[in-house]
This record gives C-alpha cells, sequence and structure tokens, in this order.
C-alpha cells in the first residue's frame, strides 16, 4: 500500500494537483489540516481534498476558523485579512466539512494530528524538547503532524538521546523500523524552509519505508490569482521565497 501524506496546503490549488501529479498512483491520501487560508483556492481545495482524502483528514487552526469553531483574534493580521476573505468564498458545504473534522485521527497504527499532541491545532513542534513532552502522550508507532510548514523527523530514541531533530531533504528515504518517530511532511501550499517547492510524504506500511518528496508548481500563477483577489503583499511574496 502507498499512502500520500499531505499537510497545510492553504487554499493552494496549483501547489496540491501538482503533489497529486508526482506521487504517482496511491492507495490512500491522509491529511493533516490546514486545507484553507492564505491562498487563492479555498474552494477547490476543500473539494479536492474531500474527494481524495475525505473523512482521513483532521481539523487545522485554518481550518477551526474558516468554520467557526476558533476566534480569529489569535492569528496575525495578514493572517487574519486572508481567513476573513477565504469564509467568503466558501459554501455551506465546505464549511460542513471543515466543520465535522475531528482534531485527531488514528489510521492503521499511524497518529494523525496538526499541530501536536499535547495541543493539536495549536502547537508548534520545532525542538528536541517539545517532541520529548509529545513522546509522553503517542500511543503508536509514528505520529504524522503539520502546522509548522517545516520537514521534521525525530525519533523517540534520537529525542531521549537530546539530538537534534533531522529537517528532510527532497528524496530522503527513512526505514521505521527501528522505533517510534514523530514526522512533519512539511507543506504544500505555503512551505517556509526556505524551499519554495510543495512537500509531501509517501508512505509504504508494508516496506515499512517514508520518501519525503519536493515538487515545483507555477508559484506566480498562483501569486496572480492572490494579488487578484487583493490577498495581502506579504503572503503573496513569501511564496516564492519558501518563507
Amino acid at each position: 500500500m502507498r499512502v500520500l501524506v499531505v499537510s497545510d496546503i492553504h487554499g493552494n490549488l496549483e501547489a496540491l494537483e501538482a503533489v497529486l501529479a508526482a506521487a504517482g498512483p496511491v492507495d490512500r491520501v491522509w491529511c493533516l489540516g490546514d486545507v484553507v487560508g492564505y491562498g487563492p483556492r479555498p474552494r477547490e481545495c476543500v473539494e479536492r481534498i474531500r474527494e481524495v482524502a475525505g473523512p482521513a483528514t483532521v481539523l487545522g487552526n485554518h481550518d477551526a476558523a474558516c468554520s467557526g469553531r476558533l476566534p480569529l483574534e489569535g492569528f496575525n493580521p495578514a493572517a487574519r485579512y486572508a481567513l476573513r476573505w477565504t469564509m467568503l468564498q466558501l459554501g455551506t458545504e465546505h464549511r460542513a466539512f471543515l466543520e465535522n473534522l475531528p482534531e485527531k485521527l488514528v489510521l492503521d497504527e499511524v497518529t494523525l494530528v496538526h499541530g501536536s499532541l499535547r495541543a493539536p491545532i495549536w502547537e508548534y513542534v520545532f525542538t528536541t524538547e517539545q517532541a520529548r513532552a509529545n513522546f509522553r502522550l503517542l500511543e503508536t508507532r509514528l505520529c504524522f503532524f503539520g502546522h509548522t510548514h517545516v520537514p521534521f523527523l525525530l525519533s523517540e530514541e534520537a529525542a531521549q538521546r537530546g539530538e537534534r531533530p533531522l529537517q528532510p531533504s527532497d528524496g530522503m528515504v527513512i526505514d521505521t523500523r527501528e522505533g517510534r518517530l514523530l514526522v512533519n511532511p512539511g507543506s504544500v501550499g505555503q512551505p517556509r524552509d526556505g524551499d519554495p517547492r510543495a512537500a509531501f510524504l509517501l508512505w509504504e506500511p508494508e516496506a515499512q519505508r517514508l520518501t519525503f518528496r519536493r515538487v515545483p508548481y507555477n508559484i506566480e500563477a498562483v501569486q496572480a490569482e492572490m494579488a487578484a483577489a487583493r490577498l495581502p503583499q506579504l503572503l503573496i511574496e513569501r511564496l516564492a521565497l519558501g518563507l
């Protein structure tokens, strides 16, 4: 079985379609949240994720805000502006899909969450110390999470030794048989690790193999759509920088 794992699409349909094409044939798609927010095509991204992942999707903080489950006050001004715009683009069926997403899922002995096990839609896991706290709550061998927009890999054993997390690069393959892992595939629609290419993960349970991947997409087309929608310039410019 091949599972495509995506996170933080953020209304970027161009990036999502590039990922779906680059992944090739897969048996399942798992989505780690933030389908909407920031980007110019929230409706289409909800529809596409509903089609390919469906119930194998967890709630992100932007999804929660757009479905009325989270107040906007906790977001920065650019994100808040984009969220208000996004809410106007979504129909009843799009909001209903987001509103009913769970904060956590366990699928095939893998835990899926957007932020962390401690705070499913809000905590950013960047450090070994944060990872150790989350390993204490982990009841499966693997946890896939998003939210930071940065690829991340750390084993429980490495965390106990105080080692720093890995930031996996394109094409890195990981054998998962050696222990429990916290894994972030990075962001499809707004990477923040200095690489503007869309990030995703392929998980092969039978082979116990993870493959981190990147794929280019038409950033200029997305930026033009964002400009036409009068979304904040900061959000437009950062796409090409991967920041």
